[in-house]
């Protein structure tokens, strides 16, 4: 069977198996694309999804705008050691944050150190100055929370120091030369092309979803576009993990320094005991190699982008539902496998840790939701519980049903029962060892006072 008619069986199990109305996915290999589409763009008015369908990518969006700021680096206008308030020097006094301290390294590493959805719960005018009264959760530069905002905050960065705002800095230097012509920030520019709308997805019900959670309307607003706004369809995503590899434009002009491209893909901080962070990738170590990648989700989206540099493969998958997240890692899973013999597994429980349930019980404050730990039904388990935040008047998205957590690592957690694809906990632990934080989806959960 060819790759690309494995590729269209494999997305049609899963898709059919989590219900999404539609999905589309590709690989590159060899220098050679592959996609395969699913399902329809809207159950309303439905037309057959293809490869040049526009989804929004959501978080894809920061690999972009960290490029763009290396752009800059290239040029010397910008040095990744540079503290922010060296090109932005009236936010500090706006939001109360140490930007002497923060780099611009910090922020695309997600290494600054405040709550970076505060934004999301708390919206003030589509402004950054909201974050005067965002959580500080550790001093900049010593460790990793995932971080949002820090990306809203790069995006002001690159439209301060090139001049020109940061979605047409975007437009003119990267999607153009990249042949990526259709994709945009705004609805206007896309509406005249095949759009994949939002849906939610619950059981046999399957709905388009409007004016539901922390967008102001269909498009993010201007402060989170480099966070999470670009609009893009598969085919173009391929073109951007073919840049991964080469740092070239569609024509072959170089683009970008290949030290500079080498330098967002290396590692600066432990995420977790599985993942390290680049500037803005995530990286992996796997049986077989590297791979390092993102994901993507805002409501009613759920995208995924890999690239195995030393094999030169790279893997896009775009569903829209909020269920999507299992069909973008069934075909992760089986495009990194088939294409570069790296083989990814979920942590497996390790009988030979054994904790003590009460040094985790207790309550813990996430970004969009209160977490709380306590002994599970069998040996050596935890449960994890989400209510929704009662300090916060801003978004609260429904929460996680109750999740048991065992254990690989004494440190480290891995989901035996989450409605999608497992999950992992990293906890930290104070001085009369108990947990003083974890870290789940990536972000920092202090233990309330």
């Amino acid at each position: 069977m060819a790759l690309g008619e494995e590729l269209e069986a494999v997305l049609a199990s899963a898709a059919t198996e989590h219900g999404v109305p539609g999905a589309m996915a590709g690989v590159l290999v060899d220098g050679e694309c592959h996609t395969a589409g699913y399902g329809v763009t809207n159950v309303e008015h439905p037309l057959p999804v293809d490869s040049a369908t526009l989804f929004q990518i959501a978080s894809l969006t920061k690999t972009f705008t960290a490029t763009a700021v290396m752009l800059l680096v290239d040029e010397g206008k910008v040095a990744l050691e540079d503290p922010v308030a060296k090109h932005l020097p009236d936010l500090a006094a706006r939001t109360a944050l140490d930007f002497d301290a923060i780099t611009v390294e910090h922020l695309l590493s997600h290494q600054a150190g405040f709550d970076g959805d505060h934004l999301f719960v708390t919206r003030e005018a589509d402004s950054l100055d909201a974050l005067r009264d965002a959580r500080r959760l550790f001093p900049p530069g010593s460790e990793y929370s995932y971080n949002n905002a820090a990306f809203s905050i790069a995006g002001a960065l690159v439209g301060a120091v090139s001049g020109d705002p940061f979605e047409s800095f975007v437009q003119t230097r990267l999607l153009r030369p990249l042949g990526m012509d259709t994709a945009a920030f705004r609805a206007d520019d896309v509406i005249t092309h095949r759009v994949a709308a939002p849906h939610f997805v619950a059981g046999d019900t399957t709905m388009v979803l409007r004016g539901f959670g922390w967008q102001p309307g269909w498009e993010l607003g201007a402060v989170d576009r480099a966070a999470g706004g670009l609009i893009a369809s598969v085919d173009q995503l391929l073109s951007w993990c073919r840049f991964q590899l080469t740092g070239q434009s569609s024509e072959g002009e170089q683009l970008i320094a290949p030290e500079s491209l080498d330098r967002l893909h290396t590692p600066v901080v432990r995420v977790d005991a599985i993942e390290e962070g680049a500037l803005d990738w995530s990286v992996w170590r796997y049986a077989g190699g590297t791979a390092m990648g993102h994901g993507g989700l805002t409501v009613g989206y759920c995208s995924n982008l890999v690239v195995a540099k030393e094999h030169g493969v790279g893997v896009v998958s775009h569903t829209h539902a909020v269920n999507g997240a299992g069909v973008n890692q069934a075909v992760r899973r089986w495009a990194l496998e088939r294409c570069a013999g790296i083989i990814v597994r979920d942590p497996e429980p390790d009988p030979a840790v054994v904790i003590e349930p009460g040094a985790f019980a207790g309550d813990f404050v996430a970004p969009f939701a209160r977490l709380t730990l306590s002994a599970g039904e069998q040996p050596n388990t935890i449960t994890l519980t989400s209510n929704q935040r009662d300090d916060v008047d801003g978004w609260k998205p429904p929460p996680d049903a109750p999740m048991t957590l065992a254990f690989f690592l004494p440190d480290h957690a891995v989901t035996l029962d989450a409605s999608g694809p497992a999950r992992v906990a990293r906890f930290a632990f104070d001085a009369d060892g108990r947990v003083d934080w974890l870290l789940w989806g990536g972000r920092r959960a202090p233990r309330t006072a």
